[in-house]
């Protein structure tokens, strides 16, 4: 390495040392011994897994791809550094490689992947510097709570695992499959099998489980896969390795993609297949150097890619390409169709990153509008039913809260916005009294009238019509706001006593008197509520409705037929017509309610 070679990489170490924390790239190209292997005893065969030794022919190519990659780590060029630091471990590895490599690896947000280069880090070279195995180990450890685990459980023994488009593992699982914490698309093949895919959710440190049913193939045809000249390369159909060409196998019914993949940059461009029940598709494929790649990442992970047409998976997409121009494309239901040309040059690596835009009038986003019911149930309070007797209550008189219930059933129309219109019937009784109240007792003919205090107890209770109108947001735990109106047609009861002194000075206590009138109300009842949705069509919640009355003629005392009592010196005697209830009142009523729709 010349002097100026050497400078400008301690400087890029220098500059890298301060933005990459807190792994930190190395700047050596690699001088130290590979990673060794004890040897086998004389009389033991040879290991055929134990890790090949590396050339050391190798170690000058090794070398220059370590010194390209650490010059586009001081561009922050990631993707193209990590190309090369993989392609200085493919050739010689080093520790120093494998850092940067794991370093590139968590720039460009592969977690999982970083945490799999350092675990092969620490593995590898065991006798490492003090200080970086501190630094390695510490970085694994945070990395830990970026990356969660896919437990696959059900699949069929030797089924391909593909997550976003790469193949990790077979099953049943050796290793745990570590992903980044995010949102993944888990796909299962296995030839004669019916794939899997779901997308799903992981959580940093956490592991989601995954049943992988696969049922037999019922409607299947056959795929033919041949290399053009004849060559034996690895045939990659939907992501998974299932054979070496020429290949023949049976898969589902559909459209399928397939690759051939050989040594180094040998392979072909993603092809289509489809496939058609009962018969046989073939291809012939001609190998060529791809010597070009690009990492595909669409927004969001379930988005359907194509390259040039052909469509090559869901959500991510890392695969070779020939030099030149493509086009590159994603659709996804419910968002506005993407699409990027890019143009590769020979050796070159390109990360592409495609956000969709959601599309707000797509009838994805549309719910459906549907019919709902809802009961709902609460105690009513008041705090007064105001009206004469209500206002007269003074010194010495008590005038108690009302209380009572109120029962609602109501059926809508919702439409998919969360607004609804319908109609509303309940059943309402609460009742208030008022003691000792300072009044008068009427002898007829008589004036003035006796003196004294009077209990009352008032009922009121009767049957509610109308229409509402409602706004529902949210789906787990909807929140809804409702206004209603229209009438309630109720029965005032007041039965009133009392205790008066007589015009000799003697106390009379009248008896209990009772009297009753229809009266028509308007009502309006605003509502606000909150409910927890535990099945599709099922929600329970809480709620408060404020009910106000208006009276048109407020329930009087008496009316057309005051009863009366006879008072012992003084005659036929009736109290006078008071309003038993205001002409509005307001009653609170905080309840539960249960919901189902259809």
């Amino acid at each position: 390495m010349s002097r100026v070679n050497r400078l400008v990489a301690a400087v890029t170490a220098l500059a890298l040392a301060s933005s990459v924390s807190p792994a930190v790239a190395e700047d050596k190209a690699g001088g130290e011994a590979p990673p060794s292997t004890p040897p086998a005893a004389p009389e033991a065969p040879p290991d055929a897994t134990a890790p090949a030794q590396p050339d050391p022919a190798n170690k000058p190519a090794a070398e220059e791809a370590f010194k390209k990659g650490l010059a586009l780590l001081g561009e922050e060029a990631w993707a193209a550094a990590l190309a090369e630091f993989l392609r200085s471990r493919e050739l010689f590895p080093t520790r120093t490689a494998t850092n940067n490599a794991a370093v590139c690896l968590r720039k460009l947000k592969r977690f999982d992947e970083s945490l799999d280069m350092y675990v092969t880090l620490l593995r590898e070279f065991p006798n490492m510097p003090e200080d970086k195995k501190v630094a390695a180990q510490k970085e694994l450890s945070e990395l830990q709570q970026l990356v969660g685990t896919i437990d696959v459980v059900g699949a069929e023994p030797g089924a391909s695992i593909i997550v976003d488009g790469k193949p990790r593992q077979d099953f049943p699982l050796l290793d745990p499959l570590r992903v980044s914490a995010g949102t993944h698309t888990v796909r299962l093949f296995k030839e004669g099998f019916q794939p899997f895919e779901k997308s799903i959710d992981v959580a940093g440190g956490q592991s989601v489980k995954i049943t992988a049913k696969m049922p037999a193939l019922v409607a299947s045809g056959r795929l033919r896969v041949a290399e053009k000249g004849g060559k034996r390369l690895e045939v990659v159909v939907d992501g998974a390795a299932v054979g070496v060409t020429p290949w023949e196998g049976s898969v589902a019914v559909g459209d399928h993609v397939v690759f051939l993949r050989g040594d180094g940059d040998l392979g072909s461009q993603p092809t289509a297949a489809p496939v058609k029940q009962g018969d046989v598709t073939i291809l012939t494929l001609a190998s060529e150097p791809l010597e070009s790649s690009v990492l595909v990442n669409v927004s969001p992970v379930g988005a359907s890619v194509r390259i040039d047409g052909v469509p090559v998976g869901r959500g991510v997409w890392d695969g070779r390409l020939r030099k030149g121009a493509h086009v590159v494309e994603a659709t996804y239901d419910g968002y506005f169709a993407g699409k990027r040309e890019v143009s590769l040059e020979r050796g070159e690596h390109q990360e592409l990153k495609l956000t969709l835009e959601r599309d707000e009038d797509a009838d994805r986003w549309r719910k459906p509008s549907k019919i709902m019911f809802d009961v709902s149930g609460g105690v009513a309070l008041s705090p007064s039913f105001g009206g004469d007797v209500g206002s007269s209550c003074g010194e010495g008189c008590t005038n108690g809260a009302g209380i009572g219930g109120l029962v609602m059933l109501h059926g809508a129309y919702e439409f998919g916005s969360g607004f609804g219109i319908g109609l509303g019937a309940g059943f309402l009784q609460a009742s208030q009294t008022v003691e000792n109240r300072v009044t008068t007792i009427n002898p007829v003919g008589l004036d003035p009238g006796l003196g004294g205090t009077a209990t009352d107890d008032l009922r009121l209770r009767g049957y509610l019509v109308g229409v509402d109108a409602g706004m529902r947001f949210f789906e787990d735990f909807p929140v809804r706001l409702r206004l209603g109106a229209g009438a309630l047609i109720a029965q005032a009861r007041a039965v009133r006593t009392g205790s008066f002194t007589t015009r000799s000075g003697s106390t009379f206590r009248a008896p209990e008197l009772t009297t009753e009138q229809v009266g028509a109300f308007v009502y309006l009842d605003p509502e606000v509520s909150i409910g927890w949705r535990f099945a599709d069509i099922f929600e329970i919640g809480a709620g408060v409705q404020a009910l106000v009355l208006i009276a048109a003629a407020p329930p009087t005392w008496g009316g057309d037929e005051n009863p009366s009592v006879v008072i012992e010196g003084d005659g036929l005697s009736s109290y006078e017509e008071d309003e038993t209830t205001m002409g509005h009142m307001v009653l609170f009523v905080p309840g539960l309610n249960a919901r189902v729709a259809f």
